[in-house]
């Protein structure tokens, strides 16, 4: 008795210090135990940074089963179901986390302020002394304010040219290489660097040293033969490379054009343009370099001419082989006449709302991440994009000079690819697709993670033969539409496919077609929190088959493959409304009518015992009821899947 006063007593006299606090009130009481989770209350990044937010809990014994995240404004910062947070543009965006826990369900907020990167407009010292230029082997003149190169050689420039440079050198023959060792030219009267007639023109940035090229010339209103496109112009082929740095600002049009071949192979390079950043009417290449390319009311990266050479060239083509290039635009990111090809490198990409650097009165009409006229192709490399409208996109059908017609395909070799497609209103370009291939969208390698999208995949035809794919969609994950006017198709031989889709009438994968899988794993995820049979994993209008690998289902059925020898399935609780049809569409005619189911999968990772087959369902989703087909299982034998302390058993049919 004695010693349960002295707790009482000191229990009292703790009330005035902890006064409306929770931990005291639950003792008191006698309620459950009482916890809490923690973020930082405030934090401060740049654009293009990521930083994983530090979740902290108490008390110690308190076990956190999951959290959530969620960013309300992914236009300025989003959020992964990792906490790893990426600055997308300037302002600021609160980050939320919700853990369930085992005392309960708790949330907590952290404000998150981006501001403009400084590798995306760094600071680069202009040169003040006098304008000098050296040669050992060239020819020049140099009057007033115009230094005028007339034939091939190197030329070393530094110090401040308040004028420009020319290069009228013989077209056929003359290679001039133009050396910034230090040098600021700034021009209000034309193209600061323009090179009217030249065989190429190599541009070699001095390592350890800053040079600007300005150009001040009102926007440009109309053509003109005697103004060059951008701040740094040519009429021949034009290469940048180099170790030192180099920022090109262009008020006039284009930032650096050429109307041949650019390649870019080394400098770190800062381009800030109102139309095109980068522009090879022939092609753009960039083997190397740290690069910021950025355009406030045009395309961030551009080709024109689809021709092929005298030499046999096909000309159109955008080629990343090294490097790390991020691209702002307000319009495509990367817009390729003819191929886009991405061997290697690093390179992300920011369009429309998600670009930090969109002009409020920007004019543009297409804000896709890639964009091709031809073909789309991803070798390595890693590609990031946050775009208002198509991640990666290919037309098919467009009239190329070559006399063809653009084949609308993209095809995924092998690299990382991360696309996320977000509207700062928060709601989608209409029909903005995360991957949208006219034609064919191939799979092979590689990893593909869509973490937000309106549809994930769509093309006529979709082939999935290897790599990790994971989509996030709105509306359906994967979708076989009939675009080029031949019947849709979606075949899986190999890899893997996950797929996580909104509510309504969506699907994981819809296709218009048929349906085929030999092998490989496809998860999909019906309406989450929805038990209507037309919110499903899979819809098909053809016939659809499974003959090999594993599909699992979470969710009502619409449609129910047909089966071959050796795969079987198991069936916790997911009950088929089908409308009929080829294939497997049978099933029970409920059409669009609620089903009930008493297994419900709720938030957390499942496994099935003895299977080595696992799926995870979001935090807040429920699934009623789940199908499995898979060549792994045994007929007859029963298989229990589990998440914690939930489980359910059923028997291979």
């Amino acid at each position: 008795m004695r010693k349960r006063i002295i707790v009482i007593i000191a229990v009292l006299m703790l009330l005035p210090i902890f006064a409306g606090c929770d931990i005291i009130t639950s003792i008191l009481n006698n309620e459950e135990k009482y916890g809490e989770i923690y973020l930082p209350k405030t934090v401060n990044m740049t654009v293009g940074d990521t930083l994983s937010l530090d979740l902290t809990y108490a008390p110690d014994d308190m076990t956190v089963e999951s959290v959530s995240w969620q960013s309300a404004d992914v236009a300025v910062a989003t959020v992964d179901q990792s906490g790893v947070v990426t600055a997308v543009r300037e302002g600021t965006a609160v980050i939320t986390a919700t853990a369930t826990t085992s005392y309960g369900v708790y949330s907590d907020s952290s404000a998150v302020t981006v501001a403009a990167a400084a590798s995306s407009g760094t600071e680069v010292s202009e040169q003040t002394g006098d304008f000098v230029i050296t040669t050992d082997d060239g020819v020049y003149e140099l009057s007033g304010n115009l230094c005028k190169i007339t034939a091939a050689g190197t030329y070393t420039v530094s110090g401040l040219l308040d004028g420009r440079i020319l290069i009228a050198a013989d077209e056929e023959e003359d290679k001039v290489v133009l050396v910034l060792a230090g040098v600021t030219v700034v021009s209000s009267e034309n193209s600061p660097i323009w090179a009217t007639s030249a065989d190429s023109l190599k541009i070699e940035v001095k390592k350890d040293t800053e040079n600007v090229i300005k150009d001040t010339r009102a926007d440009k209103s109309e053509d003109s033969d005697d103004q060059g496109e951008g701040a740094v112009s040519a009429k021949c082929d034009l290469k940048i490379t180099g170790e030192g740095t180099l920022s090109v600002e262009a008020n006039y049009n284009n930032g650096v054009h050429t109307t041949k071949d650019l390649k870019i192979e080394g400098s770190f390079l800062t381009v800030k343009a109102p139309n095109n950043a980068l522009k090879g009417k022939n092609s753009v290449t960039i083997d190397g370099g740290v690069l910021s390319v950025i355009s406030t009311a045009g395309d961030g990266i551009k080709t024109e001419d689809t021709d092929v050479s005298e030499k046999g060239k096909q000309r159109g083509t955008i080629t990343v082989n090294g490097g790390e290039t991020t691209v702002y635009a307000a319009g495509d990111g990367i817009q390729a006449a003819y191929d886009f090809i991405q061997n290697g490198g690093a390179l992300t990409i920011y369009t429309g709302s998600q670009s930090a650097y969109t002009a409020k009165n920007a004019a543009v009409d297409s804000y896709k991440g890639v964009k091709v006229k031809n073909e789309l192709v991803i070798n390595d490399g890693n590609l990031y994009i946050a775009s208002y409208d198509d991640g990666l996109h290919a037309d098919y059908g467009t009239e190329l000079e070559n006399g063809e017609k653009g084949v609308g395909t993209i095809t995924i070799n092998g690299g990382a690819v991360t696309i996320k497609v977000n509207a700062s209103s928060g709601r989608f370009v209409t029909g903005a697709d995360a991957v949208h291939a006219d034609n064919l969208l191939t799979v092979n390698g590689g990893t593909v993670k869509i973490s937000s999208s309106y549809e994930g995949l769509e093309a006529n035809f979709i082939n999935i033969t290897g790599g990790d794919v994971t989509v996030n969609a709105s509306d359906d994950g994967v979708n076989a539409a009939k675009k080029i006017g031949l019947t849709p198709a979606v075949t899986v031989s190999g890899g893997k496919l996950d797929v996580t889709m909104g509510g309504g009438d969506t699907d994981g994968i819809d296709s218009n077609g048929s349906f085929t899988q030999t092998g490989g794993l496809i998860i999909v995820r019906g309406a989450p929190n929805s038990n209507s049979s037309m919110a499903t994993g899979l819809d098909c209008d053809g016939k659809a088959s499974i003959t090999g690998g594993t599909f699992i289902q979470l969710g009502a059925r619409e449609t129910v493959p047909t089966t071959g020898n050796g795969v079987y399935t198991l069936n916790y609780g997911s009950t088929a409304g089908g409308r009929g049809g080829a294939g497997g569409r049978g099933g029970n005619p409920f059409g669009g009518r609620e089903q009930t189911s008493s297994e419900r999968f709720t938030s957390g990772t499942w496994t099935v015992d003895g299977a080595d087959l696992s799926f995870t369902v979001a935090d807040g989703y429920t699934y009623y009821g789940a199908v499995i087909y898979s060549d792994a299982l045994q007929k007859g034998a029963s298989y229990t899947v589990r998440n914690g302390s939930v489980s359910y058993t059923a028997a291979a049919s």
